[in-house]
């Protein structure tokens, strides 16, 4: 996995006399910027042979050349068509700079320092005499050879900023982006993901304003490496994709391969390990052709990495040793850090522990700086030393693995991209609740998980102090917990080859075994393509239904009384799944799970006992209530059952206690002027888009302002920033909880906004709401809420019990299974 890095493009996009050679000079930079190099090439080395009795242009145009194979990577190349002493450069100060600035980058990438030392100092000697508007590029050239051939990354950071600066003062766009492209590449070296993507982004939005398809394409690319080092592996994937059509649109065969390799890196974490494979090897192919040494080793210990995953060790030995082969031909040696550390850990499957000991240490001790590796390997060491039955060493590295992750999220600032990070520490805090489990210290496993979850969510709410790395596990008081809220806690835990469940009551504390993972998530998604069928499942004796309440539910039943309350901590794909609708069985009466408890979801375990301590300011009866929006020119149709909805539930409320935003007024702003915060009960009725790349562009779908006909959605992003006091908050809108579950954090959508925004308790959907049926599930929870003073969560189930007990259609899951309570601060 490489940065894409930028070589360099000389601007030179001063106006030029409009000449003949001059048009065809501008056209050939215009193909270049594009990303047209193949075609500029060719050009410029015909305009040479054409132009060749105007030295002044043929030197123009040799220059031009060369800078085209600089990008392409041909230093080689370079060096000998500027060696020659056919043209002279003497009449022309500007092209001696620009001579020098090529053969410094060429010397550089070559391996000779010095001789690119000596060319930086006299392009920089004849630019301070001359005024040369070429100083921002030699700025810029000389922040990239202090990067990537000196590690001078302090010295290289004050280059570019310098070179930005010139660039923006004399509006060369094209030179600002390649700035911001390089500053975000050196954000990326120093581990500082959230600030590379920012550069990142802002080159992008600057090349694609210019046409700079190869400056577009490297930071699309490289945004998408920050997302996978951010944990976002789907949102990475679409990056490189895109960053693959652009290199074969530009017919640069070695960013075709590294974007396929990083493509393979994405399907392997997103645990599709033939798509991976597939990536790997076709980017082999290409990279073969064009002899990249360092591409070959990464991409060797990668599909490595693969065949040792299968269990076929000798295969994946072989793959570490071309890697290495060829990292050794590229003389780079961090290339050869992964296929030691893949060696290392074949090792570690030999009955000799003591070499796999000694070459993990070994790899240990070169990886420092590299917060990836060094967290692989100190956990590989936590399980070799588990597997050598020595568990104070194997606690003790488990712990340096989780200090190491821990180190590596507190440099992420911004909360969007804190929120997908936990899934690079995800196996490492399973590996050690395993451990913990084995080694019988079950009730610390559930501290360490528990202190996994919700992190984004509990520090965004100010719940989770600042707390040392080194005491991450904390003293959880899980059952004093339970008999405070009087309810059962289920806390799921998923896992490969075996999940977990730990069941919790005021007066015992209990772990049970489950299926592995795959097996649910198999179960669930049949359950649910049943269920959006509009199928009976009572009736139809659902199989899948029947086998989720057993594996997941009956083991821990005996510590549930009868109606009693639940509560749901999910893990992964049990963040799709409304427990109400499993059913119970038996021989005369199989039922919903619904009508037996009362179930509630929440995010962890810490966060339900600041809730159970926590005493809320008070905040009068009142109601906010918006929806029933004019979707004209939004692409949604209007909801036929909206204001009927609106009328029930404004119905509950006396006049002075309700404020009521609908139609044309029900425009997004309207929600922040309207000062939410100082509402108890808040209610939308409208459609509402989940965002699977990023969920925080999920919104509810209102009205559009007259002003800016496209704004017509409020996002969670916006949501998020607006503190909340509210008692509950209810999504009456399709998908509401959110489509995409981040490990560690949940389902992450709108219901996890307004909680993130402070809201005691959110009512969300999981899937489609049914216009129909919705306002006769309100009318009955309002109702319960207003007159009868039960608690959301009561509330609710009577609503959906109310249904379930009609003979009508609305009886089916379908109907009433969407919605769900999910309680926060």
């Amino acid at each position: 996995m490489n940065l894409f890095l930028l070589l360099g493009l000389l601007t030179g996009c001063n106006a030029v006399a409009q000449t003949n050679p001059a048009a065809e000079y501008q056209n050939i930079r215009l193909e270049l910027i594009h990303g047209n190099l193949n075609l500029a090439l060719k050009q410029a080395d015909k305009d040479e042979v054409i132009y060749s009795s105007d030295l002044s242009w043929s030197m123009k145009f040799r220059l031009l050349e060369a800078e085209i194979l600089s990008y392409q990577g041909l230093p080689s190349r370079v060096s000998k068509l500027l060696a020659c002493d056919t043209l002279s450069y003497a009449a022309a100060n500007d092209a001696i700079i620009e001579r020098d600035i090529l053969c410094a980058q060429a010397q550089a990438v070559i391996g000779n320092v010095r001789t690119s030392d000596h060319e930086i100092y006299k392009a920089k000697t004849l630019c301070t005499s001359t005024h040369s508007p070429l100083l921002g590029e030699l700025l810029r050239m000389q922040a990239l050879i202090a990067d990537e051939y000196k590690n001078q990354l302090n010295a290289s950071i004050v280059l570019y900023q310098h070179s930005l600066h010139v660039a923006r003062a004399s509006g060369d766009t094209f030179l600002e982006s390649t700035d911001l492209l390089n500053l975000g590449m050196v954000a990326f070296e120093r581990e500082r993901f959230d600030e590379a993507l920012d550069y990142f982004e802002q080159a992008s939005a600057l090349a694609q304003k210019i046409q700079a398809r190869q400056v577009s394409e490297a930071s699309m690319g490289n945004s998408g490496l920050a997302y996978l080092h951010l944990g976002d592996s789907m949102r990475a994937l679409a990056a490189f994709i895109q960053a693959e059509k652009d290199a074969i649109e530009d017919g640069i065969v070695s960013d075709q391969a590294t974007w396929l390799w990083d493509e393979g890196i994405s399907y392997y974490r997103l645990g599709k390990p033939d798509q991976a494979e597939d990536r790997y090897k076709r980017a082999l192919e290409l990279v073969r052709t064009i002899h990249d040494f360092h591409t070959l080793a990464g991409l060797n210990t990668d599909v490595g990495f693969i065949f040792y995953e299968r269990g076929q060790y000798p295969t994946a030995l072989s793959f570490s040793r071309d890697a290495l082969q060829a990292a050794a031909s590229s003389q780079n040696r961090d290339a050869t850090l992964k296929p030691l550390f893949l060696q290392a850990l074949i090792a570690t499957h030999r009955p000799d522990t003591r070499t796999a000991e000694n070459q993990l240490m070994s790899v240990h001790t070169r990886a420092i700086g590299d917060s990836e590796i060094s967290c692989a390997v100190e956990e590989a060491l936590a399980r070799l030393y588990a597997q050598d039955n020595q568990p104070g060493k194997a606690g003790l590295w488990y712990q340096k693995a989780i200090n190491t992750f821990e180190a590596s999220r507190e440099t992420v600032k911004a909360e969007e991209l804190r929120l997908p990070f936990f899934t690079n520490g995800e196996s490492t805090y399973h590996d050690y609740a395993d451990f913990l489990i084995a080694t019988h210290q079950p009730d610390r496993a559930l501290s360490l998980l528990d202190q996994g979850r919700a992190r984004t969510l509990s520090e965004g709410l100010g719940q989770l102090p600042a707390q040392s790395r080194f005491q991450l596990i904390t003293s959880l008081q899980p059952q004093q917990t339970a008999k405070k809220l009087n309810a059962t806690i289920l806390f799921y835990a998923l896992g490969p080859d075996q999940s977990y469940l730990w069941a919790i009551n005021s007066k015992q504390l209990k772990l049970f075994t489950l299926p592995k993972a795959s097996d649910l998530e198999s179960a669930i998604q049949s359950y649910s393509r049943s269920l959006f069928k509009s199928s009976d499942p009572l009736r139809e004796s659902d199989s899948n239904a029947t086998f989720l309440y057993k594996s997941l539910v009956a083991p821990a039943a005996a510590m549930i009384p009868a109606n009693g309350r639940v509560i749901i901590i999910p893990d992964g794909a049990l963040n799709q799944l409304n427990f109400e609708t499993l059913i119970v069985p038996g021989m005369q009466s199989p039922h919903y799970w619904i009508e037996d408890v009362t179930v509630t979801n929440a995010s962890s375990i810490r966060m339900l006992t600041r809730a159970a301590i926590q005493k809320h300011s008070p905040v009068r009866e009142n109601l906010l209530l918006i929806g029933n929006p004019k979707t004209n020119g939004s692409g949604f149709e209007p909801l036929p059952h909206a204001a009927a909805e609106m009328l029930t539930i404004e119905d509950q409320f006396p006049q002075t206690a309700r404020t009521v935003i609908s139609d044309l007024s029900a425009i997004p702003s309207a929600y922040i002027s309207h000062q939410p915060g100082d509402y108890a009960y808040i209610h939308f009725v409208a459609h509402g888009t989940a965002s699977l790349l990023s969920p925080l562009d999920s919104a509810v779908i209102l009205s559009p302002t007259p002003q800016h006909p496209e704004s017509f959605k409020l996002y969670a992003r916006d949501i998020i920033h607006h503190p909340l006091h509210a008692q509950l908050v209810t999504i009456s809108a399709c998908n509401s909880s959110g489509a995409r579950a981040y490990a560690g954090e949940g389902l992450v959508g709108l219901s996890w906004a307004f909680l993130r925004a402070g809201a005691h308790n959110v009512i969300g959907a999981l899937w489609q709401v049914d216009d129909a049926a919705t306002p006769l599930i309100m009318d009955r929870l309002y109702g319960d809420l207003r007159v009868r003073h039960f608690t959301p969560d009561i509330a609710l189930r009577n609503a959906k019990l109310a249904l379930i007990h009609t003979t009508g259609v609305y009886r089916k899951p379908l109907y009433w299974g969407a919605f769900q309570l999910y309680t926060g601060s």
